[in-house]
């Protein structure tokens, strides 16, 4: 490898270390908001929870999370997508993802000081602020009263959204080395 192709190599690696990091801030805000703010359990809270994707085009299961996915009452209910910039395109991906996974009913993305929380079933946005999300004893009431039932996604659309979230899955193994594999 030449000198300098191995400078840019290191380069965008130390930005990814960085992004990482900063993600991780990021996370650990939306975290303790969600426990001190919003009054949901650590057992409620499941993080980087792996969900299976089949691809067609690896004929494999991929794996595919977003950062936090909130359950009351056994009920799948927020999924949480952490992000530094440019939620209005990650949002997408936090989409798909609520639906691919049995219609998760809220979703967000979030950079902790602003927020896009997100209907699932219709992609309309609810709010650029947090504090939308619904608290535990409205979560729980809501549960209760049957608001939590995801719309039918007719399959050629489920389709479609496994495509958009096998999509972003790809995008995060864009750095050599970042996803196993050697340059």
């Amino acid at each position: 490898m030449e000198e300098r192709e191995k400078m840019i190599l290191d380069k965008l690696r130390d930005e990814e270390r960085k992004s990482v990091m900063l993600t991780g801030f990021i996370r650990e805000n939306v975290y303790e908001f969600l426990i001190k703010q919003k009054g949901f359990r650590e057992d409620e809270i499941e993080v980087d929870a792996p969900f299976d994707v089949f691809s067609p085009t690896t004929g494999q299961n991929e794996q595919c999370s977003v950062d936090f996915i909130v359950k009351v009452g056994g009920l799948r209910i927020l999924a949480i997508k952490c992000a530094l910039s440019a939620l209005e395109s990650i949002e997408r991906h936090v989409l798909a993802f609520s639906r691919v996974a049995g219609g998760i009913p809220i979703c967000v993305v979030t950079s902790s000081d602003y927020s896009r929380v997100l209907n699932t079933d219709t992609g309309e946005l609810i709010s650029e602020e947090l504090s939308a999300v619904p608290d535990r004893p409205r979560a729980v009431a809501m549960g209760k009263n049957g608001e939590f039932r995801p719309l039918p996604v007719p399959e050629e659309r489920l389709r479609m959204e496994r495509r958009i979230l096998l999509a972003f899955n790809a995008l995060n193994c864009r750095l050599p080395g970042a996803c196993g594999e050697g340059f």
